[in-house]
């Protein structure tokens, strides 16, 4: 029996909610690389907001130590979160300046009508809670259908980095201290209050992986530890489901990536991706190695597990596939009582799904970030010339990094040109920073979803970037 039968666990009770005022029709740059071409367009993006609410929750709110009064991060590290690109005054207003301040940004004027009162050094300063050179995440909210105050954003991210997997209360002795690393992801909350599981998960995830990790790193043999660590990301999603806030319905998708090391783990239950990606800064060559999977029910062994369990997954037909239809799970809605489709094969919450099938086991693979630097062709053949006399070109030349999106971004963007968005922001000396790229790439999705929907649906964005280096 599975165990989605017996469980019980404690509910959150608060209802999380944005504001969200009408949208306006624009029409982006079609080329990606015109990365604030498309800036051009965020005021007409989507409105203002009229009053924005912050949501913060206790394990991510970053509280001053009273015997100090210096902020304290929790033990695993300080998270960035993403502020809101458009709706949150404070970052927009910042976001602007940094754009503005960037070598590629154009002389123009985008009609926002946005008080710019910070210099440059000010508003990184307001957004370092949100990204630095080598990192950031951003989100946009969506909008639905219904009254426009009441839209809410399901989607939630992270970046830690340093992620620490033991840290004492003393913060200033680095002795007490494992080696740090690197955690970040998203998650996008689906149905009726699946904002709240994909808050808890957010929230939850990085504490709960923390202790497991400690073990690990503390007992774990050198050849079973990759092993130990996929496990530990597969218990994690498990137990984040269980205790998940899903009683009555909701739950989220959850794309992580995980550096300890050499390498990078890569744990992905549901449609949003993660992907790994290298840099050649001699060539300026950007490759994708690799991407998570879409979770989608027709899938032969999700649809086999599904359908052994009782569930039956709805295929559309090729004409509504063609039009962005998308296969999925059929269950009944605990609320309703009518027939729900949920549009992947694995989640965590999303109960009612679970008991036709529906898993939060994440699909766990494991990237060597090492072999990655020195073990491709082009290494090796420049690690031959250089044996020969010839001086190699290769040593130093290549870089890592990370992007983990929601389907937000997905559904309207080419994942090679998020790569080579996000690249260009981490290693080319006069690219754009991490934030003005995210920010780039969510305005040119939320332009797509506007075009396509004749303005009736745009869902959630949210965007994470990290680079993977090793030292």
């Amino acid at each position: 029996m599975s165990w989605r039968y017996l469980r019980t666990a404690d509910r959150l009770t608060n209802t999380l909610s944005n504001n969200l005022i009408n949208m306006k029709i624009f029409k982006t740059n079609s080329n990606i690389t015109l990365f604030f071409a498309a800036s051009f367009v965020a005021a007409m993006a989507v409105p203002k907001l009229a009053e924005g609410k912050e949501i913060v929750t206790d394990e991510h709110e970053i509280q001053p130590d009273p015997s100090t009064n210096v902020m304290k991060c929790p033990p695993y590290g300080c998270p960035l979160l993403p502020r809101d690109m458009y709706f949150d005054e404070d970052a927009k207003r910042a976001l602007k300046v940094i754009r503005f301040n960037n070598a590629h940004t154009p002389p123009y004027d985008d009609g926002d009508v946005v008080e710019i009162d910070l210099d440059s050094s000010q508003a990184l300063e307001l957004l370092k809670n949100a990204g630095g050179k080598d990192r950031a995440t951003l989100t946009l909210i969506g909008y639905k259908g219904g009254d426009l105050k009441e839209q809410i954003n399901q989607d939630r991210a992270f970046v830690i980095s340093p992620y620490f997997v033991q840290q004492t209360e003393d913060q200033d002795n680095s002795d007490n201290k494992q080696s740090a690393i690197r955690l970040m992801g998203v998650f996008d909350g689906h149905a009726k209050l699946g904002e709240l599981v994909s808050e808890y998960t957010v929230s939850t995830l990085p504490k709960l992986l923390s202790t497991k990790l400690e073990t690990i790193i503390a007992e774990s043999e050198v050849d079973t530890l990759q092993t130990d660590v996929q496990k530990a990301l597969i218990e994690t999603f498990i137990e984040l489901d269980k205790t998940a806030p899903a009683e009555k319905s909701g739950g989220c998708t959850a794309s992580v990536v995980l550096q300890l090391g050499k390498d990078a783990y890569v744990a992905n239950a549901g449609d949003s991706r993660s992907l790994i990606a290298t840099y050649n800064k001699a060539t300026s060559e950007v490759k994708i190695v690799y991407i998570t999977r879409e979770d989608k029910p027709d899938l032969p062994e999700e649809r086999s597990r599904v359908e052994s369990m009782g569930g039956q997954v709805y295929v559309p037909t090729p004409d509504r596939i063609r039009m962005g239809a998308s296969s999925r799970v059929l269950y009944v809605d605990p609320v309703t009582g009518g027939t729900n489709g949920l549009a992947m094969s694995r989640s965590i919450g999303d109960w009612a799904a679970g008991e036709k099938g529906v898993i939060p086991d994440p699909t766990v693979d494991v990237i060597d970030i090492e072999k990655l630097i020195n073990g491709n062709e082009e290494c090796a053949a420049s690690a031959e010339n250089a044996a020969e006399g010839e001086p190699s070109q290769c040593r130093g030349d290549i870089e890592v990094f990370a992007v983990s999106a929601t389907d937000g971004l997905l559904d309207f963007m080419n994942v090679n040109d998020i790569a080579n968005t996000v690249a260009t922001s981490l290693y080319v000396d006069d690219g754009p920073h991490p934030l003005s790229a995210c920010e780039s790439l969510i305005t040119t999705a939320a332009s797509a979803w506007w075009q396509a929907k004749n303005g009736q649906y745009r869902d959630d964005i949210a965007i994470a970037v990290s680079k993977l280096s090793l030292d």
